[in-house]
């Protein structure tokens, strides 16, 4: 009997695993007469079905179907009953099983008694979910097609309910990935805050506002102090930590409708709409008193917390543009970290720091080009030996050529050089130059080189000067260096390891603008130095302060008694000389002696 099932399915499209899956489903027999509900089975079993349950009422059959349900899913395949179970109909059954979604797509064969076709029979159990009729008794050639047939079409349903499931699952995912974009294409990753674009946005809906309501609104640009130890010195994740705590600060300390921006990696801003200017003083003040009171630990370690605050008051009389209202806010954040940070600032457009910070954008660009087109050149000024009545050295000055052979001296770049970062390419340019120019001058002529402070912290200036003279083999005591006592202090045991180290080469230093420190005379001591040149704050007006008189002698005497040489700046008038050399300066330098020039120095015979 079981052939002959297999050649009645070998018309179905379906392949011999296909079969296999198909014989291997799990089916259950609701019957009233267990002889009838036993005849079914052994068909069913003849024909290759082997997982077949029984049940003789409809409780049996409803706890058949329960127990078969395991992590949401049922694993009965087909439901073959008595159209005359007792207890309920295959009608009321179907309906029962529809309300589950485990048992909604198992199919039901209905078995019946009256074997004449009763058409309306038929339409009112067709529609109501059963797969096909079935009349009794039930034989070997009309059961086990009618079986394939049914599991069939379960097999068809479960992969279109599997397909539905993924499809809507897939829908979903795909929801929450876009609701996910679209969040991040507004807010922040890290804090959950809203983003530049979205505050660029509600901005621009602000100045509409503004300029149609008369309203005041008010950009808060607030950057976290010292953040940058800290995230150094604990790790970025520290950091992400801390930035977290300040914008749930934040989300407390503003309402609902202000909107929330972190705008860069510490910066944060606020827009808070619907204000006045006083107000919004007053909450920045609060928010500074805020950070100022903040303590962020970790792993032990406790940090002060500050902000600088910049302000920016947007009403009708300055809603220019969205750039421009960014831009002023962090200017005046810019200037509240200039004025020394955890301070609010009020943008002005006459805050003078941003003058000096437009100024070195202009500039940097033409120092870059002066590097790469060679505009720098050097003036001459001589130091003249009180003793020998004659040019000591000569010191050089930078300076660098502009347009129409404009000269600029060093007080208009050489600032701008050292905030852009460009400073250790000037200070070896004139290294490099003063080699190139020695090397083809008399033998008894001398080069001071006045470089910026920080270049004597680079181990690079050490092995340009070394490879220098070997290449040009000239006496290293024809080189001084010069360095101011600011920057020697500032600095003081990594400059004084390079300048002995310098000095070990055989090149000899000079310490700059003494005096000007508080310090002066105890450094002065530990530090290896050949001459000082004492700060020309002195000496311009030496003729008429007694007080500087008194410091001056003083500084000349305690060099000598240190076995250092001295030179005296600013030396214009010859009253002044005459009273430096009763007080047994050195050298002096000055207008007097000689002014700086671009021409070569030669000595005189």
């Amino acid at each position: 009997m079981r052939d002959i099932a297999l050649d009645q399915k070998s018309d179905l499209p379906a392949s011999v695993a296909s079969v296999k899956e198909l014989l291997d489903a799990k089916i259950i027999i609701g019957g009233r007469h267990p002889a009838e509900t036993a005849f079914t089975k052994t068909l069913l079993e003849i024909s290759g079905f082997t997982h077949i349950e029984s049940a003789t009422d409809t409780d049996g059959v409803m706890l058949l179907l329960r127990q078969s349900i395991h992590n949401d899913l049922c694993d009965i395949d087909l439901l073959i009953m008595d159209d005359d179970l007792p207890g309920i109909s295959t009608q009321d059954i179907r309906l029962v099983m529809d309300q589950f979604d485990e048992w909604r797509l198992i199919p039901i064969i209905s078995l019946c008694r009256q074997s004449v076709w009763d058409h309306a029979q038929v339409l009112t159990d067709l529609g109501h979910g059963v797969t096909s009729l079935l009349y009794h008794p039930m034989t070997a050639e009309s059961l086990p097609s009618a079986i394939m047939t049914a599991l069939a079409v379960k097999r068809e349903r479960d992969k279109t309910f599997k397909r539905q499931t993924e499809l809507e699952d897939e829908l979903a995912n795909l929801k929450v990935m876009e609701a996910r974009l679209q969040f991040s294409v507004n807010h922040d990753d890290l804090t959950g805050l809203a983003n530049r674009r979205r505050l660029e946005n509600a901005l621009d809906m602000t100045l509409s506002q503004v300029r149609n309501f008369m309203s005041v609104s008010a950009l808060f640009y607030i950057d976290l102090d010292s953040f940058k130890v800290l995230n150094d010195a604990e790790g970025h994740e520290a950091g992400d930590t801390l930035l977290v705590q300040v914008a749930n600060s934040l989300r407390r300390y503003f309402n609902i409708n202000d909107i929330l921006v972190r705008i860069g990696s510490d910066e944060f801003a606020v827009l808070v709409n619907n204000t006045d200017k006083q107000t919004a003083i007053e909450l920045a003040e609060e928010l500074r008193n805020l950070f100022d009171g903040y303590d962020f630990e970790h792993h032990g370690h406790h940090y002060h917390l500050s902000a600088s605050i910049g302000l920016k008051i947007i009403d009708a009389d300055n809603a220019t543009t969205v750039g421009e209202v960014l831009s002023h806010s962090n200017q005046a954040c810019y200037t509240a970290k200039k004025r020394g940070r955890n301070r609010v600032h009020l943008y002005s457009p006459e805050d003078r720091e941003m003058h000096t910070l437009r100024h070195s954008v202009e500039w940097a660009p033409r120092i870059r080009a002066a590097l790469k087109e060679g505009l720098f050149l050097l003036e001459f000024q001589p130091i003249y030996s009180l003793d020998t009545e004659q040019v000591s050295h000569y010191e050089c000055l930078i300076r660098m050529r502009g347009e129409g052979n404009v000269i600029f001296y060093p007080k208009e770049f050489i600032p701008v050089a050292e905030s852009m970062g460009l400073i250790h390419q000037i200070d070896f340019w004139v290294v490099a130059k003063v080699f190139e120019l020695i090397v083809n001058m008399p033998e008894n002529l001398s080069f001071a080189i006045n470089l910026s402070g920080n270049v004597f912290l680079d181990e690079n200036l050490f092995k340009l000067v070394r490879d220098k003279l070997n290449q040009t083999q000239i006496d290293p005591n024809r080189i001084v260096f010069e360095i101011t006592e600011t920057y020697a202090i500032s600095n003081f045991e990594q400059t004084r390891k390079m300048v002995s180290d310098l000095r070990a080469l055989g090149c000899r230093f000079a310490l700059d603008d003494f005096g000007a420190g508080f310090n002066s005379y105890s450094y002065l001591k530990h530090f290896p130095v050949d001459i000082l040149k004492i700060d020309g704050g002195f000496i311009t007006d030496l003729d008429n302060d007694p007080v500087d008189q008194q410091l001056v002698k003083s500084m000349i005497d305690i060099a000598h008694s240190l076995g250092k040489k001295t030179v005296a700046e600013f030396v214009e008038r010859k009253s002044t000389l005459e009273l430096l050399k009763s007080y047994g300066v050195d050298m002096v330098q000055g207008f007097l002696v000689g002014k700086p020039n671009a021409k070569i120095p030669k000595p005189k015979d």
